[in-house]
């Protein structure tokens, strides 16, 4: 999903910045394997006991939870049917969050005030189905028997480790992020797990489906649970109302199907499931969201750091090429998110190394609510984001002028959705997920503009937020964090270790070198 605006030195773990290209055209590679060794070799097993596994359920209310609620999708939420989950780990750091403390204060409050919150959210208590008479599945939600499942978790790894920029095995995260178990006939949209470290924080994991959650809609349900707790922590009572831009709306009948891409998605899914599957999957009505993702193994997960600064830097880069940009007629769309982009596609594609001549695709979202006609508000709840992607020659990353080259071809695709927003979506998608092995496809997850770092549940703000699902996709995760001039890009990548190291090396040099270029 691309949120576009003006954010901007660059960051790095101590143990490897600060090291500077030697001349204009070259990117020194930093010899990474001591650092890279040791980070590794201090990680400690992790082990994660379950205490209980909980099922919550939204608050009674006579005219909301009690009666049964049933939505259709529209196409936005029938390109997501069969995506594997995604993922997101949020850590709060708490040094007082001893495990009595914990049991008697802060879970309690964490399952009163989602019970509390589910109430403005009934849809996604309810599941995913497909009737059999049905042309297509259905949301439902019964009020005497959903519920959220919840599992409660308690672990003796090193929080310190998970909550700092450095590298680290991925899987190490995975313990914390919930099961998501599905049939064929029906699945869950959101499960979580609170897992308590002791005496150092905790972390809540959030699973949700794609088919009902966009990055906008998770960050709307996580910070209406976070407001709805930290009300009760500080109050003793729950809310009535929300704050306006939490509030979901479900009014899903505005949106229009001119194009016909409801049937299109649904043949679509029927065909690409059962290909995607490896033929496994003969169920054409299947709601089960695709498992056939794996984590690569010895995969290293790492995050850095763009300032507004280096942000700053990147722009006036992309301009000493194209001139022409400052012509308001010409102008190319140099957001925060695009330029972010551009420069991390730039560093993956360096590192990977190969043959020039090799074809690179990027797929990205587009939060569309407020680019259909009629726009939908700000706070409308579901997966409403098309694909937008570019191909370009790997070459042409490796050029002096690579960031501008991509950036020109970034701004020109957002710049035609104001021609078509939803021109040749399907096609586009059957596409995407049609490319062969031999075909590199990056893609980016998140945005900017969540405020997944402003959540607080009563204790204070996330401390590090993780896309673990990035694992399996191959993307690489962008959000931002901080306020004003302090605010600055978070890039999260999982990477096999030379490409790590390499990767790593030129993201530290390369906005200097750029500058200078």
């Amino acid at each position: 999903m691309a949120h576009f605006d003006q954010s901007e030195n660059y960051w790095l773990p101590s143990s490897i910045k600060g090291a500077r290209a030697e001349t204009k055209k070259t990117y020194p590679t930093l010899n990474l394997s001591l650092f890279f060794t040791l980070a590794i070799s201090m990680a400690s097993p992790n082990s994660v006991k379950i205490l209980d596994i909980c099922e919550v359920a939204a608050a009674y209310d006579s005219t909301k939870s009690a009666t049964e609620t049933i939505l259709s999708p529209t196409f936005f939420e029938l390109s997501g049917l069969r995506f594997p989950p995604t993922e997101c780990l949020f850590f709060f750091k708490l040094t007082d969050s001893n495990p009595t403390f914990f049991h008697s204060v802060i879970f309690p409050s964490l399952k009163k005030s989602l019970s509390n919150a589910l109430l403005h959210f009934l849809p996604i208590v309810g599941s995913l189905t497909w009737p059999p008479e049905s042309s297509r599945p259905i949301f439902v939600y019964h009020p005497n028997n959903d519920s959220v499942k919840v599992t409660l978790a308690e672990c003796n790894g090193d929080f310190d480790r998970l909550i700092g920029n450095g590298i680290h095995e991925a899987v190490e995260s995975h313990p914390y992020a919930p099961q998501f178990v599905a049939t064929e006939t029906r699945s869950p949209l959101v499960v979580l797990q609170v897992t308590l470290f002791p005496n150092k924080g905790f972390c809540i994991g959030m699973a949700t489906h794609h088919a009902i959650f966009d990055g906008k809609s998770v960050s709307m349900f996580l910070r209406a649970w976070a407001y709805t707790c930290k009300y009760i922590v500080e109050k003793g009572e729950a809310p009535r109302i929300l704050p306006a831009e939490i509030t979901p709306s479900f009014e899903w009948k505005s949106i229009q199907d001119s194009k016909g891409l409801e049937e299109a998605y649904i043949n679509l899914w029927a065909t690409m499931g059962k290909r995607l599957e490896s033929g496994s999957d003969s169920n054409p009505k299947s709601v089960k969201p695709l498992t056939k993702l794996e984590v690569q193994p010895n995969l290293l997960r790492a995050t850095f750091h763009l300032s507004s600064e280096a942000i700053k830097k990147l722009r006036e880069s992309v301009l000493r090429y194209h001139p022409e940009a400052t012509d308001p007629t010409k102008r190319l769309h140099l957001s925060t998110y695009l330029l972010a982009c551009s420069y991390v596609l730039i560093c993956l594609v360096k590192a990977r190394g190969g043959d020039a001549d090799r074809e690179v695709y990027f797929a990205w979202s587009v939060d569309c609510r407020s680019r259909l006609d009629p726009p939908l508000p700000p706070n409308h709840f579901g997966d409403t984001v098309v694909a937008r992607h570019i191909v370009s020659k790997a070459g042409d990353f490796l050029q002096e002028n690579g960031l501008a080259i991509i950036a020109e071809k970034l701004s020109a695709s957002i710049n035609g959705l104001d021609k078509g927003l939803l021109e040749g979506s399907s096609e586009r998608f059957e596409m995407l997920l049609g490319l062969g092995a031999e075909v590199r496809l990056i893609s980016a997850a998140g945005a900017t503009g969540l405020k997944f770092y402003n959540t607080d549940f009563g204790w204070g703000n996330v401390e590090k937020v993780e896309l673990t699902s990035i694992d399996r996709t191959g993307a690489f995760s962008v959000l931002d964090i901080g306020n004003g001039s302090d605010r600055r890009i978070e890039i999260g990548v999982a990477l096999k270790r030379p490409e790590m190291e390499s990767f790593a090396s030129f993201f530290s040099n390369g906005v200097e070198v750029m500058s200078r270029l």
